[in-house]
């Protein structure tokens, strides 16, 4: 929650990347405290391997002074000697962020140790991160070109050098070389060139067969099937079955982990509006395969985003399609809600200066306070594509004061899922950030520390802001469902907005 890759096994430590989980959401958001200092840590890890990671830092407080980085296995020797630290460049238009750049060689498992430093003394925060190769990187066509008449220069020189040399090189000057001469020399050169081309021929079969091992390991994700029967209790039931498409043969359906006490987040997202949105939470029945009463839906079009953790940490989402025929009666249990909401505009533009609004069934006011533009008074800051922030929410009664019945909903103040309008880009994303609690408790269960630490909150009641790090991948339109629970009751907010 990044040297080729050599097999699923060695991703047996600790630790987790949560590119996989989320689709087209490749980032890793994670807020957290080193010291004195609460940091917010995003992770852009690179999709071939080796590759250079960026990790931005965004300090709440203005005053941080230095901030240092440093990639660590997540065990063995490596985790007790860690390279020298590199120190991290703090931006000219924020004196709060900091950037820096890190090489991961090899694939497993990894954490990136943040340093801190300021006038409150120092600490350290650390971020899982597993690497995994998501893609084969082609050469540009223009290197290409060039390469190759590089080639032909050598090959045609070596062969010229090697005719000349065996034609010329014991001749006195001025002598011209006769026809055993010349013929000695053509000879030279047809072997000379033969030997290049079987050299060649030998590297580029090389290199073929790298390629394509390489290629066999890209990563693949899991597959998703979904039906709905008849439940023995007379209402529906969804039951899903996931399958590895032949990505690598040690990956396995039997070793998942529970994240906040499910071993599925199972959301169920009406199509093509978005305008219903399911988070469920299936049970294994065996390996790979789960089932779930299905709540009262309308009939239509769904898409499926299924969250798992596997016992090393590797979060991933499966999707799939689900056409649900009639209206059901289920009633939503446990943990399990259903929120609902307009289906998506075409077409929108955000108010540039008023906090949007979601009111609820029931009376509840949310209100997403969004960040103000310094730059023009009471303006709304724009939302840019890859640049992390706090989405921060309030939650209100009717009469707008301010909610007093917050509970922690599955351990954690709220949960939010990011979902852009064309369903290319989906995250599951918590007060914390992106990171799976599940990858984070391997993560201090590694370090010696309580695998639990900070991720469940005391069943209090809560404050009524909710806030979520995040950054939208890319530009366009996006919907935001804002999830929490007033007593008994698991709300849904729905916010629209669109990126720069």
């Amino acid at each position: 929650m990044l040297a080729t890759v050599v097999g699923f096994g060695v991703l047996a430590g600790a630790g987790a990347r949560d590119a996989q989980a989320h689709l087209n959401s490749p980032d890793l958001f994670h807020e957290g405290t080193a010291g004195p200092y609460r940091l917010l840590v995003t992770i852009r890890p690179p999709e071939v391997i080796p590759g250079v990671a960026t990790i931005e830092v965004l300090a709440e407080a203005p005053d941080l002074g230095r901030v240092t980085l440093v990639p660590m296995p997540m065990r063995g020797p490596g985790a007790l000697s860690p390279p020298v630290a590199d120190v991290a460049v703090r931006d000219p238009s924020d004196g709060r962020r900091f950037q820096g750049k890190l090489w991961l060689m090899a694939p497993g498992s990894w954490q990136v140790r943040v340093h801190a430093e300021g006038p409150m003394g120092a600490g350290d925060l650390a971020v899982p991160v597993t690497a995994l190769a998501m893609r084969t990187k082609t050469m540009q066509g223009g290197l290409g070109a060039v390469l190759l008449a590089l080639l032909a220069f050598l090959f045609a020189g070596m062969v010229g050098i090697i005719g000349a040399s065996v034609r010329d090189a014991d001749l006195a000057e001025g002598t011209v070389p006769d026809a055993r001469r010349r013929r000695k020399a053509r000879v030279a050169q047809s072997v000379t060139a033969l030997v290049l081309a079987g050299a060649i021929a030998g590297g580029l079969s090389w290199w073929g067969d790298e390629a394509s091992v390489y290629g066999r390991l890209v990563y693949k994700p899991l597959a998703l099937a979904a039906t709905v029967n008849d439940g023995a209790a007379g209402g529906r039931e969804l039951e899903l079955t996931l399958t590895d498409p032949g990505w690598l043969p040690s990956r396995k359906l039997d070793d998942l982990l529970p994240d906040h006490g499910h071993l599925m987040h199972l959301f169920v997202v009406g199509v093509p509006g978005l305008d219903v949105m399911a988070h469920l939470h299936p049970t294994e029945t065996t390996p790979g395969h789960f089932t779930q009463a299905l709540p009262a839906l309308r009939a239509g079009l769904y898409q499926l985003f299924a969250d798992i953790v596997h016992a090393n940490g590797l979060a991933e989402t499966a999707t799939a399609p689900l056409t649900i025929i009639g209206s059901g009666a289920g009633v939503p249990s446990g943990d399990d809600a259903v929120g609902t909401g307009a289906a998506i505009a075409p077409t929108r533009s955000d108010d540039a200066t008023a906090n949007p609004v979601s009111t609820l069934a029931d009376g509840t006011r949310v209100t997403w306070l969004r960040e103000r533009d310094g730059r023009a008074a009471n303006a709304i800051a724009p939302l840019t594509a890859g640049r992390a922030s706090w989405f921060r929410f309030r939650v209100d009664d009717r009469d707008s004061t301010p909610a007093r019945d917050v509970v922690p909903y599955m351990g954690m103040a709220g949960h939010a899922v990011f979902l852009s309008h064309d369903r290319a880009v989906f995250a599951h994303v918590h007060p914390t950030g992106s990171v799976p609690m599940a990858a984070l408790a391997l993560l201090n269960k590694a370090a010696g520390a309580d695998p639990h630490a900070g991720h469940h909150m005391a069943p209090d009641p809560l404050p009524p802001e909710i806030a979520f790090p995040y950054a939208c991948p890319r530009a366009g339109d996006y919907r935001i469902f804002v999830q929490f629970r007033r007593g008994a009751v698991i709300e849904t907010a729905i916010f629209d907005t669109s990126v720069r």
